[in-house]
């Protein structure tokens, strides 16, 4: 509601509870208003008779005259500074400008001194305030159209919150959504997690449905897609690029904030929540997709507003340029995130992995699969490990990310290994002239 709305509304009802006999202090609570308010509208209303028996005008008509915004009256020499420059304001707000962008341009294009209050005061004193807060200018917007077997097109949505039973709690339960963008054939996952690994089994799911693989996937950026959004080079997530290279699809992550390049799932979260509306109670997870499966087999047997097709009469045509599914199922490794702790090490499921000592207070990215464990540093692979299964150990450490006299004081450094063919005895002799060394190895004495 605007602010002006929401001024005039509290007085019409200041006025009618006056008129009604209600007492001061009952009106202050009741509405929530100060003193010196009440008495203004007071005074404002007996001057204008309503209080002598005066109809009020009809709503929405104001009681009162407008109050003058003083923001619109000049106060400075800025205001003369900026007007000179008003057109070229305007013109960036309406292709879409944030306000602050343009107040930075100001100052590094056109050599213009002034403060952000002032700037933004200048926008409010011509009515350009609502530029500013986003609203696009009069453009053509093409329609998004999809070659068959083109794109599978997926979001995530807030289904509804429920009362679990296994948990005894209320707890979120999501969609996952996909259209595939030519049948606009619709597909939901449920799911009380958004997470990578359920992600990942949600879309195998998805492919397999559709029997086949889609050139493209498209979505805007969570982090189970996207580490960093980005307009021009997002920086994906490795679990996600891993599930692209083996099914072989590429990745389509969209700017931030423009959903309306994928409005044709968007448009589609509503519909999948008046689809459950109906469910009642909830008693599982599984009954419930059961429940929203049968609702999606009548829902792409309906006409597409859009289209005036069934998308189930369309589905075969996209399933005719699917990419044949690969004949290995993809493991779906689990994921975490973690900062590289001081001591050059990393902890996964309770393990702990080395790492180059470069990376310490970074924060990583760790995929682990049955035997192997990849780390990932802005999505560059920077380590791999065996995963640990032995239950007496908790720590592997790489020969070379140690120091080199840690080298050569290990097990398996060249010096021991030599002497421990001659005998334990000569095993500890060297290893007591590389611990005088603290750091240098005096080879003469070894």
């Amino acid at each position: 509601m605007r602010q002006l709305t929401r001024r005039r509304l509290v007085d019409r009802k200041i006025v009618e509870l006056l008129v009604a006999g209600k007492s001061r202090r009952w009106i202050k609570e009741h509405l929530k208003i100060g003193n010196g308010r009440f008495e203004k509208i007071k005074a404002l209303a007996a001057e204008h008779g309503y209080l002598a028996g005066r109809a009020l005008p009809v709503y929405p008509e104001a009681l009162f005259p407008d109050r003058a915004d003083r923001r619109t009256e000049p106060r400075s020499g800025i205001d003369a500074v900026l007007s000179a420059h008003g057109a070229w304001i305007e013109e960036r707000l309406r292709a879409g400008w944030h306000a602050i962008t343009v107040f930075e341009e100001l100052g590094a294009t056109l050599g213009v001194a002034v403060t952000r209050p002032s700037f933004y005061r200048f926008l409010h004193r011509h009515a350009l305030a609502e530029l500013a807060r986003g609203t696009q200018g009069e453009r053509v917007i093409p329609e998004i159209v999809h070659e068959p077997g083109e794109a599978l097109i997926l979001d995530w949505g807030l289904l509804a919150r429920v009362a679990d039973p296994a948990h005894r709690t209320r707890r979120a339960l999501w969609a996952f959504v996909g259209v595939l963008g030519f049948s606009r054939y619709l597909m939901v996952r449920l799911v009380w997690r958004n997470d990578v690994a359920t992600t990942l089994a949600a879309i195998e799911s998805m492919l397999g449905e559709i029997a086949g693989v889609p050139v493209r996937l498209t979505s805007d950026n969570p982090k189970c897609f996207c580490l960093e959004a980005s307009r021009f080079e997002p920086l994906l997530n490795p679990a996600f690029e891993r599930l692209a290279a083996h099914y072989g699809f590429t990745i389509e992550c969209l700017p931030p904030r423009e959903p309306a390049k994928k409005g044709k799932v968007e448009r589609l979260m509503p519909y999948v929540r008046r689809l459950y509306e109906a469910h009642g109670e909830f008693v599982s997870l599984e009954e419930s997709q059961d429940y929203l499966d049968r609702k999606l087999v009548l829902a792409n047997a309906r006409r597409h507003g859009t289209t005036q097709r069934r998308p189930i009469d369309d589905l075969p045509r996209d399933r005719e340029h699917l990419r044949a599914l690969p004949a290995v199922a993809y493991e779906i490794e689990e994921t975490a995130t973690a900062t590289v702790r001081r001591d050059g090490h990393v902890r996964f499921a309770n393990r702990y992995y080395s790492v180059v000592e470069r990376y310490i207070g970074e924060e990583v990215l760790m995929l682990g699969g049955r035997t192997r464990l990849a780390i990932y540093h802005r999505g560059i692979l920077i380590e791999t490990h065996a995963r640990l299964t032995d239950p007496y150990r908790s720590k592997q450490t790489k020969p070379e990310h140690l120091k080199p006299w840690e080298r050569s004081l290990s097990d398996r450094s060249l010096y021991r290994l030599r002497a421990r063919q001659l005998g334990p005895a000569v095993e500890a002799l060297v290893v007591m002239l590389l611990t005088q060394g603290q750091g240098f190895i005096d080879t003469r004495k070894v």
